[in-house]
């Protein structure tokens, strides 16, 4: 488990990433865990048999809840099941890591009831109760860069890509559709209580929009709107 951390998200054009990137690689150190520029995140999403997840997420419920299992730069050896909470601005994150085995049990929704883990324990009442399925994959490139003062992380992440082909989940043929529109991408900022100036500095250029936005959320209501939305990503 995490502890609450604020969390600001914004939309933001290839030029003004390049930017943010440049000035942030001049204080703050990569992610332990990146190799190279970037690094590849897939996530499988969960929601009930009712959508709930995904309608809370839309309507900005104060306290509402994503489940999903992700892996890293398509490598099976290692995958991670997560809880994200947000209560009003703030998010909490819970998490336990996974063998190949145990995911490829959550691929056909096998969610098995011996464990001693709270979460695994938990995605299987959801699946009893509401009929907690995989609904969708999401697909991105990202940067990050960490910051100790105030447990910064800062992260960019590029080709927003997603899927309701959710057995697709470790192809990595997989056929994936743009999100966002062209030129869009997210720039997420999260840290314990205050974010310093010397920081804010650092990301701005000017102009940036700041959302309220779920990359699970928007993807459905693209691809289920048949097309990509131009505006509108209050979710």
């Amino acid at each position: 488990m995490t502890g609450v951390r604020h969390e600001e998200k914004y939309i933001c054009s290839e030029r003004q990433l390049f930017i943010i990137e440049s000035r942030l690689k001049a204080i703050m150190p990569a992610d332990s865990h990146q190799t190279g520029n970037d690094y590849r995140i897939r996530s499988l999403y969960y929601d009930t048999a009712s959508d709930r997840l995904y309608r809370e997420s839309l309507s900005g419920a104060d306290r509402r809840s994503k489940y999903r299992l992700r892996f890293y730069d398509l490598n099976t050896g290692f995958f991670r099941l997560e809880r994200k909470d947000s209560i009003g601005n703030l998010k909490q994150k819970y998490s336990a890591n996974i063998d190949i085995e145990t995911a490829l049990s959550f691929l056909d929704n096998d969610l098995f009831h011996e464990t001693d883990d709270g979460l695994l324990r938990e995605l299987y009442v959801l699946q009893q109760t509401e009929g907690l399925h995989p609904v969708m994959i999401v697909d991105y490139r990202r940067t990050a860069f960490t910051y100790p003062e105030g447990n910064i992380r800062i992260t960019l992440d590029r080709d927003i890509a997603c899927t309701f082909r959710t057995e697709e989940f470790l192809d990595k043929k997989a056929l994936l559709y743009p999100v966002m529109p062209r030129d869009r991408h997210i720039l997420e900022i999260k840290y314990d209580s205050i974010l310093p100036g010397y920081i804010k500095a650092m990301i701005d250029t000017g102009n940036l929009e700041r959302v309220s936005f779920s990359k699970y959320a928007y993807a459905r209501s693209v691809i289920s709107g048949n097309g990509r939305k131009e505006d509108g990503y209050e979710f």
